[in-house]
């Protein structure tokens, strides 16, 4: 395993993919994934894979039918693990560059595909990547998948929570400090807080940031995890968006995925700045950070419309006002739900209180049962 360098960038892309190993059988589930988005255009394809990490998308493009693969990433240990990983396994067809087209300009043969997978969000100036690999892959006919973490999901409300307690934490005290966390937390957190960069994006502006580029969608993908699990989950639903050059036939306008907990973010939010004001110790937001990532994640499983995560996120943060003393100093909506909750605790009649005619299901749910802490 390849970690010798000390660099910001290293440690960050080292944390991720410390324990991320290539295998036979995850790079067979990539390529089923590649064929299924792309189909008999992947033949004889040359393919940009840009931010290729670990390098698995690169290695499953060749084995999907590419016929040459230019795997870039501005990270050298990335670029080191799978220059030594093809060198070790004989393949031929992927080369590794290290560069990032933000500083450099990349030359290269025109690309018939540009992959842009989980890495437009980490990018300062996702408008200006785009346009330089537009123009490594000109013409109508090149196609381009470009995926960006949605805005307004439940799992934007918690990361960017966590990350405001846990700002950008050091990945060898993160990793001490994340023992207590499930295995899934465990890497959502891992990928979530340590990165010094991540931006979310509206249907709007993520529409305009193609336009911009001289894309245009013509196919919402079906997304990776929806094709492994057969489900979406309404928590997080990434915009991942197959495009065309302009002017692209059969063009398709993109709109905001469907999401029915809009109102209860609205009690969340409130919830969290009343923790952020309660909390001030280091160690404790440290604590409570990576307990909301806990409470996220542990509890999303079969239930795709992330009902029980809202309502289980939301004792949680009333759990962490009881124990900070800060329930009693809550203003506003969250001075509201506090009092609909406390009557909650002890069943009390509760219809007539402020939060109880709120829109959102939090306060049907608080108005018609009761709850533990």
């Amino acid at each position: 395993m390849y970690l010798v360098a000390s660099n910001e960038k290293n440690r960050d892309a080292n944390s991720v993919f410390r324990r991320e190993l290539l295998h036979g059988g995850g790079l067979d589930k990539c390529a089923a994934y590649l064929q299924r988005i792309f189909g008999d255009s992947l033949n004889g394809a040359r393919v940009i894979d840009y931010g290729c990490g670990r390098g698995n998308w690169a290695l499953a493009f060749l084995q999907a039918g590419a016929k040459q693969v230019l795997a870039i990433d501005a990270v050298d240990d990335n670029v080191q693990r799978l220059h030594d990983y093809c060198s070790s396994h004989g393949i031929d067809g992927i080369d590794v560059v290290h560069g990032d087209l933000l500083r450099q300009n990349i030359t290269a043969e025109k690309a018939d595909i540009v992959w842009l997978y989980g890495v437009m969000h980490h990018v300062g100036r996702p408008l200006a990547l785009l346009q330089s690999l537009r123009d490594m892959a000109p013409g109508k006919a090149a196609q381009f998948y470009v995926y960006g973490n949605d805005a307004g999901s439940l799992r934007h409300f918690t990361v960017d929570t966590a990350r405001q307690l846990y700002p950008h934490p050091n990945e060898e005290a993160f990793r001490a400090e994340s023992i207590p966390l499930t295995r899934d937390t465990r890497r959502r957190a891992r990928d979530d807080l340590i990165v010094p960069h991540l931006d979310w994006y509206g249907a709007t502006e993520f529409a305009e940031l193609l336009s911009g580029a001289g894309l245009e969608p013509i196919a919402q993908a079906e997304g990776f995890e929806i094709f492994q699990n057969g489900r979406r989950n309404q928590e997080f639903q990434p915009h991942e968006a197959l495009c065309r050059g302009v002017p692209a036939e059969g063009a398709i306008l993109w709109s905001e995925p469907e999401r029915g907990y809009g109102d209860d973010l609205c009690v969340l939010s409130a919830m969290a700045r009343e923790v952020n004001f309660a909390v001030t110790d280091k160690s404790a937001r440290i604590q409570v950070a990576l307990g909301l990532m806990n409470t996220h994640f542990s509890h999303l499983s079969s239930d795709t419309s992330g009902a029980k995560a809202t309502l289980e996120i939301f004792l949680y943060l009333l759990h962490v006002l009881d124990v900070h003393g800060g329930l009693e100093q809550t203003e506003g909506l969250a001075a509201d739900f506090v009092a609909l909750a406390e009557a909650a605790l002890s069943d009390a009649p509760r219809k007539h209180l402020a939060a109880a005619s709120h829109p959102s299901n939090l306060a049907r749910h608080l108005r018609e049962n009761m709850i533990r802490l």
